[in-house]
């Protein structure tokens, strides 16, 4: 699909893959709705003052995630692409997990991408053509790691989720795209971690391109059927 004059609303867009694909989306000629807890940077606003929307929010709120939207419909007029990036991550043994932490990550990585998809459906069912949501899960939601039981259900969790919703949203022309993502160099490491194996992680801009390249080769002019459903991206040494 084309990604210039599409409207994408992205979660999670101030750090991260979130970042790297909102500046990629607004270099190629996308109007962003950027929604982040922490806003996004004044540089960036000052470059694309008429296409970037920042909207600062909690994803585990949903009366955050329905004003935003009405500002996406206010501002842009329509929706084409949602990216569910929204995350937040821990990793220790189930038995020394203290429960609200546990509770955060079931709040903001499940009911979280709920919360935007259920906002998102009414804007995206408005408009015609070619519309797209994207799902950041993490390999975690398909491969055991030891210290990562419950970050590994939400992920797992969010999978589920966008895979049965896939063919709920075909009836609409709506099409579902889930990235499992490997080691990316972004802030749910500790700068142990970071300086330990830094070097082995992926890049957010190199993750952000694979997933723009997928949406521009899914249901476009010169190929309309062929669509990617599902990306798995992982450094080439493997796991971590």
């Amino acid at each position: 699909m084309q990604i210039a004059n599409s409207v994408i609303f992205i979660t999670g867009a101030s750090s991260g893959i979130g970042l790297s694909l909102t500046q990629q989306f607004l270099e190629k000629g996308a109007s962003v709705c950027a929604f982040s807890r922490r806003g996004m940077s004044k540089e960036l606003k000052d470059a694309y003052p008429d296409a970037l929307l920042d909207i600062k929010g909690d994803i585990s709120n949903i009366e955050d995630i329905q004003s935003s939207m009405q500002a996406t419909s206010q501002t842009f007029g329509g929706l084409h692409i949602v990216v569910a990036n929204a995350g937040i991550a821990h990793f220790d043994d189930l038995a020394v997990t203290d429960p609200e932490i546990a509770k955060a990550m079931v709040l903001t990585n499940v009911l979280g991408m709920f919360y935007t998809l259920h906002g998102a459906y009414p804007l995206l069912q408005k408009n015609t053509g070619p519309r797209t949501v994207v799902g950041i899960h993490s390999i975690a939601a398909t491969t055991i790691f030891e210290g990562a039981s419950v970050y590994s259900a939400t992920k797992a969790g969010t999978l589920a989720m966008l895979r049965a919703f896939r063919e709920e949203a075909r009836k609409d022309g709506i099409s579902v795209l889930d990235v499992l993502p490997g080691a990316t160099r972004t802030g749910i490491w500790t700068t142990e971690m970071l300086t330990e194996r830094g070097k082995d992680m992926m890049h957010p801009d190199s993750i952000a391109r694979i997933i723009i390249n997928a949406l521009e080769q899914s249901r476009n002019n010169e190929d309309a059927i062929t669509h990617v459903d599902e990306l798995v991206i992982r450094p080439w040494i493997g796991n971590l």
